[in-house]
């Protein structure tokens, strides 16, 4: 698999832009709308009125995350594309029918590219210091990345990207508006970090590259004071899998049954049976049934990464 991970903080911004106020960053995203002045609201009522996660490229990352990408660099984007494009990019999209919200767009499109980059760089300016607070968080998840390339552990690590996201055998369940699953074919898959709470976006129309715009994890260290690597370095097995299935995989050193891994984790028995499924489609533990009961043991690749990711 061709992996990669960019730095693309545009779309940190949209997610942001875009969140409900009574989300866990909803400080950050209502001080992020209401900077934005007269100039930029043309542009801004399309993007806030859009449903959840479909958006057009030139909304979400009028450069693709392809490399790291400032946002300096997207606005600047806005600024030299031509009418054309962004007509041709709505369509490719929603379609010729285009959503009411996008009509102006199409209509005044020189326009809406200049409200756009107006209304970027006055979000930027209140986003900014989140992102730069964020850096050690960053810095973290690509050593995070690079250990779980090195290692072959590349689809545990997709399938703890984001809770509504599924990697298997090459193809992708990505949430939506709608259910996705998309194949990657021969493209590059790039992941975006980004600090927009628990929101997750991906790009599956773009010819080279299939990007997933995750959740950075540590977010809840990024206080006004920021975080720092001490802060965030907690259990490298959590950082992987989540706090929950860490604690499974660690639990099954030996065979357990499902009732007493239920009450060892402290879960009910239908959560500990869908992080078992999670934890199984990735060859890290094994269930068998005996008679009545189902017993769960760790795979040797499971005991492989327990070793590795344990201090």
């Amino acid at each position: 698999m061709n992996l990669a991970l960019v730095n693309a903080p545009h779309l940190s911004l949209v997610s942001l832009l875009t969140a409900p106020s009574s989300s866990a960053v909803g400080r950050t995203a209502r001080a992020a709308r209401a900077s934005v002045r007269p100039a930029g609201r043309f542009a801004l009522a399309s993007v806030l009125a859009s449903a959840p996660g479909v958006f057009p490229d030139v909304a979400a990352t009028p450069i693709p995350p392809s490399v790291d990408v400032s946002v300096d660099d997207q606005v600047q984007r806005l600024r030299d594309l031509s009418d054309d494009m962004v007509v041709e990019d709505l369509t490719r999209t929603f379609g010729s029918e285009l959503p009411p919200m996008w009509r102006p767009a199409a209509d005044q499109p020189r326009r809406w590219l200049d409200s756009y980059a107006s209304a970027t760089v006055d979000a930027w300016s209140v986003v900014s210091p989140r992102w730069r607070r964020a850096q050690p968080l960053l810095d973290l998840e690509a050593r995070r990345v690079g250990a779980a390339v090195v290692r072959g552990c590349t689809d545990v690590l997709l399938n703890a990207l984001h809770p509504r996201m599924h990697y298997e055998d090459g193809e992708f369940w990505v949430p939506s508006t709608r259910e996705v699953t998309d194949e990657l074919g021969g493209r590059r898959l790039v992941l975006v970090p980004t600090i927009a709470g628990l929101s997750g976006r991906v790009g599956i129309d773009l010819p080279d590259i299939f990007y997933v715009a995750y959740p950075v994890p540590g977010q809840a260290g990024l206080g006004e004071r920021g975080a720092t690597v001490m802060d965030l370095a907690g259990d490298p097995l959590c950082r992987m899998l989540g706090r929950m299935r860490a604690h499974v995989l660690r639990t099954v050193d030996g065979p357990v049954s499902m009732g007493q891994l239920a009450a060892a984790v402290g879960c009910s028995p239908r959560v500990t049976s869908y992080h078992c499924d999670q934890l199984e489609a990735t060859g890290l533990i094994l269930r068998e049934r005996h008679g009545k009961s189902v017993w769960v043991s760790r795979t040797s690749r499971g005991h492989e990464l327990v070793d590795m990711l344990s201090a």
